[in-house]
């Protein structure tokens, strides 16, 4: 009987685990009332720049200390930079693009 009480507990302590180390970005992008700059930067952007742009992963640029102004920010993710690609194809809307440089801009702190 014993064993099987810890055999229970564990059985709570791994499913409790599991259940409560859900990615966040993937719970954030479920939401339909996400504007649209914060979806396509989590979509597109978070993997690297992480969910509040300051992940820096890959040599990616910490987004809450940059001083870039929307002009240089729209350069960099048409064009990319380093080893950040353009991603100029896959943002084709001038509103999306818009969004995003906006939500990119707002994480400047």
């Amino acid at each position: 009987m014993a064993v099987q009480s810890k055999f229970r507990w564990c059985l709570v302590l791994v499913l409790g685990t599991t259940l409560s180390c859900a990615d966040p970005v993937s719970e954030k992008l479920n939401n339909p009332n996400l504007p649209k700059g914060e979806r396509l930067f989590l979509q597109n952007c978070a993997s690297c720049h992480g969910e509040n742009g300051d992940l820096g992963a890959s040599g990616a640029a910490n987004l809450t200390t940059s001083r870039l102004d929307k002009s240089s920010i729209l350069e960099i993710i048409s064009l990319g930079k380093n080893g950040m690609p353009s991603f100029k194809g896959v943002i084709n809307s001038a509103s999306e693009m818009d969004s995003l440089v906006n939500y990119v801009s707002n994480l400047q702190r």
